[in-house]
C-alpha cells in the first residue's frame, strides 16, 4: 500500500482548488492507494469548498484528513469529506456565520434576492453535509445556529464529541513517504 501526503495550508479559492485537485489526481496516477490530507485553512470560497467536498468523495482511494492547525469555515466541509479524521492536539475548528462579498457598485432588488437565495442554499448544503458526516456524534451541534447567528470555536479535544475528528494525535510522517504541496502563490 502506498500512501501519499498532500499538504494544503492555504485559503480555498479557484487557484488552490485546481492545484489541490491536480495533486490528488497525480498522486493516484503515480500509484497512491490512499491519501493523507494534511490541512490547515481559514476557509474561503463556498462554491469551491463544496466542489472540493464532492471531488474528494469521488476519489477511488481512502482518505485521511489531518487538522494540522486550524480548520475554519469552508475548510470544515473539505475536512469532513475524509473517511478518517485526525486533529493535532493544539488545533482548532471555527464555524461562523456565512456571508456574502459585494463586488458591484450597484445592486438591484432582483440581484439581492438572488444573493439571498444563494446564501440560504449554501447554508442548507453546509448543514446537510455537516449532519451527514457527524451523524454518530456524541454531542449534537446546532450547526444552523453557528452558521447563521453565533460562531463556534471547537478545540481539538472537543472535536471528538462533536464528530468532527475521530482521533487527537500529533502526526509524524514516515521518512520515505511521497509529499505533495499546494500553495496559494502562483
Amino acid at each position: 500500500m502506498s500512501e501519499h501526503i498532500i499538504h494544503f495550508h492555504c485559503q480555498i479559492d479557484q487557484n488552490t482548488t485546481e492545484r489541490f485537485r491536480d495533486c490528488c489526481l497525480d498522486a493516484i496516477e503515480q500509484g497512491a492507494t490512499s491519501l493523507l490530507l494534511n490541512l490547515s485553512t481559514s476557509g474561503g470560497s463556498t462554491s469551491f469548498g463544496f466542489t472540493l467536498y464532492s471531488f474528494l468523495k469521488s476519489l477511488p482511494v481512502p482518505l485521511c484528513a489531518v487538522n494540522a492547525g486550524n480548520i475554519e469555515s469552508m475548510g470544515i466541509i473539505m475536512f469532513l469529506a475524509a473517511g478518517r479524521r485526525i486533529t493535532s492536539p493544539h488545533s482548532r475548528f471555527l464555524i461562523h456565520p456565512m456571508n456574502w462579498y459585494f463586488n458591484q457598485k450597484t445592486v438591484d432588488h432582483q440581484r439581492l434576492r438572488e444573493y439571498l437565495s444563494t446564501l440560504d442554499n449554501d447554508l442548507a448544503r453546509y448543514v446537510d453535509i455537516y449532519n451527514v458526516e457527524t451523524a454518530n456524534a456524541v454531542q449534537k451541534l446546532d450547526i444552523f445556529h453557528c452558521l447563521s447567528a453565533e460562531e463556534k470555536v471547537i478545540a481539538a479535544h472537543e472535536s471528538l464529541s462533536y464528530g468532527l475528528a475521530q482521533e487527537v494525535r500529533q502526526m509524524t510522517f514516515p521518512a520515505d513517504i511521497k509529499h505533495w504541496k499546494v500553495s496559494g502563490i502562483d
